[in-house]
């Protein structure tokens, strides 16, 4: 499984959020702006065409009480709005005035009659303009064209004008225009905008994250160095309710373990303490006799198990009561400590050295044939005699060696053929290996 860190996890999901949430707003400003746009467009052109029908509504309308012929001769002279053409026409369909382009159009003249064109669709067109029906367009020469009628009041003649759809489009093409320019705009600004809310919510979200992540960071850091020495178990507050609660209660926790741990220490190092006095020698700090017997009886185990060698050296000073005599207790003593300090730089790491009582020791030394012993035991002879160069005192050792052999049953066994060979080495001398 891929391992993601809580940083980055909550910087992800913060943008994602948060970047969904700016798409959603700007899509909807896009779709409200298009719709709108088209709204006002569609409307634009309604309300051109409302004014328009609402201009010759009212021209005709104020003109009603002026006589027939000066109406129509004013109409006949009026600049209509977009350019527009006007046909003015009896119930019967003759023509009282026509434009002259729009005459050329439609193929018609002043006295003509309408329901005699030889387009079928316009004479269909005029009649429905007679039978006041509604017509909104009529094409000619490829053109569109707008028709308003209106019907003169107190008189039997019709107004229709023509207007061509260009002219009207003009000004809806140039709102179109600006719209299409607002379009520009409004992406262009839609684009600043997702940059700024881009580096705004990626700032807010460093800082969102650093301020969760900061104190997780810290406890992290804190259970890597809890225990070590002068390490500070304080936590700052960060302001989050959830964060700081956890703080806190991790603060209280490692408080308590540490004075637990502290507890725990002490009372190991006093039972370490004290069965370092049951199992060594106050003086020599070698181990003792009970330690020799304890050890011994596992460790023979395990040799009659794996067919393993030990030796074992028995050491015992030589005419040790004469030194307590002429120097004193004091000397002896050190001279006690001299051989256990002189003994061990002599011995490795995992050998043993115990001291059964008095002037005598043993020395341990598994994995050791007894040749390799006896070569162990004329070291620790000539470091002796290497120590006795330019002293007031002297001490020399006599040392017996023995092994395991099958049969034996304790350490004893060991002892017991060691304290023989001892015995000969004192027969023979002393200061000697046997």
């Amino acid at each position: 499984m891929k391992k993601i860190t809580l940083e980055r996890l909550l910087y992800r999901k913060y943008l994602k959020t948060s970047f969904i949430s700016v798409f959603f707003i700007g899509l909807f400003l896009i779709s409200f702006y298009f719709i709108v746009n088209k709204n006002i467009v569609n409307k634009s052109k309604d309300l051109i065409l409302s004014n328009l029908e609402t201009f010759i509504s009212l021209m005709i309308d104020n003109q009603s009480k002026i006589k027939t012929e000066q109406f129509l001769e004013y109409l006949s002279n009026k600049n209509y709005p977009y350019n527009g053409k006007i046909i003015i026409l009896d119930n019967i369909g003759k023509i009282k005035f026509t434009n002259t382009k729009l005459g050329n159009l439609l193929g018609i003249e002043k006295d003509d009659d309408i329901f005699k064109n030889n387009t079928y669709k316009i004479s269909y067109y005029f009649k429905d303009i007679l039978a006041e029906k509604i017509v909104e367009k009529i094409v000619l020469d490829n053109e569109n064209y707008l028709i308003f009628s209106k019907k003169l009041s107190n008189s039997s003649f019709y107004l229709v004008c023509f207007i061509d759809e260009k002219e009207i489009l003009k000004e809806i093409n140039i709102l179109v225009e600006y719209c299409r320019n607002l379009e520009f705009i409004l992406i262009f600004g839609i684009v600043i905008f997702y940059l700024i809310s881009f580096f705004y919510i990626s700032f807010n979200a460093k800082n969102f994250v650093y301020k969760i992540n900061q104190p997780l960071s810290k406890i992290v850091d804190l259970t890597k160095t809890f225990g070590k020495k002068d390490a500070s178990i304080e936590l700052e507050s960060c302001g989050i309710f959830e964060i700081d609660r956890l703080s806190c209660n991790f603060t209280k926790m490692l408080k308590e373990l540490d004075n637990r741990t502290k507890e725990l220490i002490l009372e190991e190092t006093k039972r370490a303490y004290q069965e370092s006095l049951a199992n060594t020698d106050a003086l020599t700090g070698a181990y003792n006799r009970r330690y020799l017997y304890n050890f011994s009886e596992q460790y023979l185990k395990i040799i009659k198990r794996e067919n393993k060698e030990l030796s074992l050296l028995l050491l015992d000073l030589d005419d040790f009561k004469k030194i307590n005599d002429t120097f004193g207790h004091e000397i002896g003593d050190i001279v006690i400590k001299e051989l256990v300090k002189i003994s061990k730089n002599c011995i490795r790491d995992n050998d043993l050295i115990i001291r059964l009582g008095g002037d005598e020791f043993v020395i341990l030394l598994p994995n050791t044939y007894v040749e390799d012993a006896r070569k162990v035991a004329m070291k620790i002879i000539d470091k002796i005699n290497e120590y006795n160069k330019n002293k007031e005192f002297n001490f020399t050792i006599s040392v017996g060696v023995s092994h395991y052999q099958k049969g034996d049953i304790s350490i004893d066994n060991l002892i017991s053929r060691a304290d023989d060979s001892l015995y000969e080495a004192k027969r023979v001398g002393k200061n000697c290996v046997i």
